[in-house]
């Protein structure tokens, strides 16, 4: 049968379609245009010119193509449609540097689908590809198209198509890919306090940084989703997320609450009506590379440096998530509620955390703690000797609310904080001065009183307390041990 003759049986190909997620789509022209949603997002493109150009697939091959992809773009998402052209056109190439032969769907052989998986196999997508062109074949035999065959579909699906590895950047803790080390978070939390980078820039990390989700999330952030209530206690904010990977037509959000440092500092930066981008700035084809290139200026403007690589840290919305998830999995967070705050459907794609935090993350921390202590320092301030005179007000070794009290053996050193110039501080005396700077530990202080009392806490509160606080604690642990090695390395010497 001819070109002609088998064309007759496919039907026309629509002039518009609707996606699932409620965009018209032209699909009269040479290239199909639409965005990853449809609230804002990458701009994604299907060039049918670069499926025409090498003339290898047939008029009829090229038309099935077609047909399929518009019938797709009302079934699934619209990014999953980008990836199945994609497919197509790696097809392609492949089968161009096999034989230049003109290629229809009739022609698929058993040895030519083996190969194009082997083909795939060397290349990140693994079998994805495969299986993709597996959909296709199976779309177009459930619809009768000439050329394509039931049994040739039935042997097609007796071959396992291996996908593409998921989860090992966090299952070997890949240190530029992979969760952050709590080191690095603490340096990330550091230049935030310090305020370094731009508002807009600051805003994006720690956005990620408290909530670890897609970025693409973040671009479709809305002026009204930022909610701000006033209680009798304070001010508190709370964030309605959009969610990303969900195949529902309808805008659906998740509320997250975010902290009043975040919430004032989005308020401020807030233009437009409740309709517009809360996140303005951002570029609506290009959020991913926008929100990349605002981590990279704050870690640069911030001077960050990884101590695990000794290079410029690499922060990444990616791995923020990531660091969300593994802290929880390291908690004893349960696969249900990793997927929740994750907003995962299912668990099939938070199980790397759990598998891998008693395995490897244990015995990874154990293996680079004393290599990695000398780099980041908890400890901030300095070393003085009490015999001194002292002008600095002395900070007594008592904190009631977490039941550790040690009145009679002194005070554990001098707040430097300037009161008049800088106001009172802020923070939680006498935990809070081992991580800051304007902290003079005294050299004969109640360190080891204070370090075996907050361990005591540790034990006893770890069910009862917010892991908030009981993470906190861990660098004020980090920080009094710096204090205690230096003073006997002092006296050693």
């Amino acid at each position: 049968m001819g070109t002609s003759a088998r064309r007759q049986h496919l039907q026309e190909i629509p002039p518009q379609v609707r996606s699932l997620d409620g965009q018209t789509v032209d699909t009269s022209g040479a290239s199909w245009a639409f965005r990853s949603s449809i609230d804002g997002g990458q701009l994604l493109v299907l060039d049918w010119a670069a499926l025409d150009k090498t003339v290898v697939l047939s008029a009829t091959a090229r038309h099935s193509v077609k047909l399929y992809l518009a019938d797709r773009l009302t079934r699934k998402k619209t990014r999953t449609v980008a990836n199945d052209f994609g497919m197509f056109l790696r097809f392609q190439r492949w089968f161009t540097s096999q034989r230049q032969t003109l290629f229809d769907w009739r022609h698929l052989t058993e040895g030519l689908a083996r190969g194009f998986l082997a083909h795939g196999m060397n290349t990140a997508d693994k079998g994805n590809d495969f299986s993709r062109l597996r959909t296709f074949y199976e779309w177009c035999v459930a619809r009768s198209m000439d050329g394509f065959d039931t049994s040739f579909l039935r042997m097609l699906q007796t071959i396992t198509a291996v996908g593409n590895s998921k989860g090992h950047h966090v299952r070997f803790r890949d240190p530029v890919r992979g969760p952050f080390s709590p080191d690095e978070l603490l340096l990330i939390r550091r230049a935030i306090v310090a305020g370094q980078g731009t508002d807009f820039d600051r805003a994006a990390v720690m956005l990620h940084l408290e909530l670890g989700h897609n970025a693409l999330a973040t671009l479709r952030l809305k002026n009204r989703d930022l909610l701000r209530f006033e209680t009798k206690t304070g001010v508190f904010y709370q964030l309605d997320v959009p969610r990303v990977k969900k195949r529902t037509a309808q805008r659906e959000t998740k509320r997250r609450p975010i902290s009043n440092q975040l919430g004032d500092l989005l308020t401020g930066l807030r233009r437009g009506r409740p309709e517009d981008p809360l996140f303005h700035w951002l570029s609506s084809s290009g959020a991913e590379a926008d929100a990349r290139s605002s981590m990279r200026r704050f870690a640069k403007a911030a001077g960050l440096i990884s101590p695990r690589t000794g290079k410029p840290l690499m922060i990444t919305a990616r791995r923020f998530r990531f660091s969300i998830a593994t802290h929880m999995a390291e908690e004893g967070a349960s696969l249900f509620h990793i997927a929740e705050v994750l907003d995962h459907s299912d668990t099939q794609n938070v199980r790397v955390y759990v598998e891998t935090s008693s395995s490897i993350a244990d015995p990874v921390a154990k293996a680079t703690d004393s290599a990695l202590a000398p780099l980041v320092r908890r400890f901030q301030g300095k070393i003085v000797d009490s015999s001194r005179g002292l002008k600095d007000p002395v900070i007594p070794a008592s904190a009631p609310h977490l039941g550790i009290d040690h009145m009679d053996v002194g005070g554990i050193g001098l707040c430097g904080l300037d009161v008049r110039a800088e106001g009172p501080c802020r923070f939680l005396p006498p935990i809070s001065c081992y991580p800051c700077p304007s902290f003079a530990a005294l050299s004969d202080g109640p360190h080891d009183q204070m370090l075996k009392s907050i361990e005591r806490f540790l034990e006893t509160g770890e069910r009862t307390n917010d892991k908030r606080i009981l993470m906190q604690l861990e660098d004020v642990l980090a920080g009094i041990q710096q204090v205690i090695t230096t003073i006997r390395a002092r006296q050693g010497a």
